[in-house]
């Protein structure tokens, strides 16, 4: 049958139109090595997984050495053996299981000679952004109100929230914690903290920690304190199911107490940050936690402990019970207990 020179141009148009539609729908195509062909959004690969975004399944997450080929709409941000930094490039099928045709943007009137690149050299790739580049992100938000109004009228405030930023060889983090409890008006907790920390690894699981740590309690003593700390981490994992690290450190402690009086001293100190997903991600078992011993000073030790678990409602919300636990233990002072519980809706992402 022949086709006029009108119709052979809405062909075109038309053909033109369906192409772009279901490009910008899912535009991305993943080929699975036993030949499983998968369609969505390439939100990024790291640390051997590939996180992909479907209209039928949600966000999915693939093991690398799963993937055969690759094929995607938009320009990525890899980081690869062979490639220079800040390669940037849109993945096209190289008709090779095991590897790409990499097309980088100046190169896209040009696509007869792009760079091949073996699936099994690529280490991070991510979607650019014109800012925030190849950073990543990951953190949450728990919150656990409660008021009761009986013979007695209790009322308990919590709100914690924690991110964490990483680039190359650099991980960033901040920390925000606030609890208030009172009964028929008089204030038995009331305290808030902040901290920043930031991590450079030396090798894949070996990293220096430098924190910065802001505490201030209107109750009990010591009322604001302030820590600076530094010393080496260990990183024994970080995937999909969790990940688990130590870190020791040195510390400089500044203590002011409700008597208006002062304290300098210096720890060394002893750090935990353990998470495992379970049951397909759905549950989560968490702690963290610091124990330090003083070399003289106020403070002969202290102990911040926290164990909780989460239970995943959606892919960004939770609810949590949590216990925690803080003592210090000071010379000529009573020592301080405090014993947390709360369960809540946590947001995260």
């Amino acid at each position: 049958m022949r086709v006029s020179g009108m119709g052979r141009v809405g062909l075109a148009w038309a053909a033109l139109w369906g192409s772009v539609a279901v490009s910008c729908a899912w535009a991305d195509t993943i080929v699975m090595t036993n030949g499983d062909r998968l369609s969505g959004e390439v939100l990024l690969m790291d640390g051997g997984t590939l996180v992909l975004n479907t209209d039928y399944a949600g966000e999915i997450r693939i093991s690398w050495d799963k993937v055969a080929q690759l094929q995607t709409s938009d320009t990525m941000l890899m980081r690869a053996k062979g490639l220079p930094a800040e390669y940037e490039a849109r993945l096209a099928s190289s008709g090779q299981p095991g590897s790409v045709a990499a097309l980088r943007p100046e190169e896209a009137m040009d696509a007869s000679d792009p760079d091949q690149v073996a699936l099994a050299d690529i280490e991070r790739m991510v979607r650019p952004h014109a800012f925030l580049r190849d950073w990543s992100f990951e953190g949450g938000i728990d919150m656990a109100l409660d008021a009761t109004h009986a013979s007695k009228r209790n009322q308990n405030w919590i709100a914690a929230m924690h991110a964490t930023a990483r680039r190359d060889g650099w991980r960033h983090g901040v920390e925000l914690d606030y609890t208030r409890k009172t009964q028929d008006s008089v204030v038995g907790t009331y305290n808030y903290n902040a901290a920043y920390m930031i991590d450079r690894f030396l090798s894949e699981k070996l990293f220096v920690r430098g924190r910065l740590r802001y505490g201030s309690d209107r109750v009990d003593n010591p009322a604001r304190q302030l820590v600076f700390a530094a010393g080496p981490g260990y990183q024994f994992w970080d995937d999909e199911m969790g990940a688990f690290s130590v870190s020791t450190f040195l510390t400089h402690t500044r203590y002011k107490y409700h008597d208006h009086t002062h304290d300098n001293f210096q720890t060394a100190g002893l750090g935990w940050n353990f998470t495992r997903y379970l049951a397909g991600k759905q549950w989560q078992v968490f702690t963290t936690g610091e124990v330090h011993r003083a070399f003289g000073g106020a403070t002969d030790y202290s102990l911040e402990a926290e164990l909780g678990l989460r239970y995943s409602v959606t892919q960004w919300m939770s609810l949590y019970a949590k216990a925690g636990y803080d003592h210090i233990t000071m010379s000529g002072k009573p020592s301080t207990d405090e014993r947390r519980y709360s369960v809540g809706l946590g947001v995260h992402w």
